[in-house]
């Protein structure tokens, strides 16, 4: 099963268009790369990927939100695009200013 077709299935097989998901996917994968300095998403990332494409496509329409409640709702964001719960799993990894190598995977 491809990750969009795994994002599709968690989410219920939203209305959304396939491109919508895949922006998702493709902003999560850019969180995880920057982290780790890499230029693909390691194997043990993509679970990571698929809940960070979750939070980034529940928060669609409501960006930046910091409170909101109706109906016994209540719904607030944390700070930044992505909960600093899922960032904290991925593991930095280290370089310096003289750095110059990429993780490739």
């Amino acid at each position: 099963m491809t990750q969009l077709e795994l994002l599709k299935e968690l989410l219920g097989n939203p209305d959304s268009s396939d491109a919508i998901l895949q922006f998702c996917l493709d902003c999560a994968s850019d969180v995880i790369c920057d982290i780790r300095n890499s230029d693909k998403v390691e194997s043990k990332y993509l679970k990571i990927q698929i809940k960070i494409a979750i939070e980034i496509f529940s928060k669609m329409g409501a960006e930046g939100q910091t409170g909101h409640s109706e109906n016994s709702i209540s719904r607030s964001y944390e700070t930044g695009d992505i909960s600093p719960s899922l960032i904290s799993q991925i593991v930095p990894f280290g370089k310096t200013p003289y750095s110059t190598i990429r993780v490739v995977v």
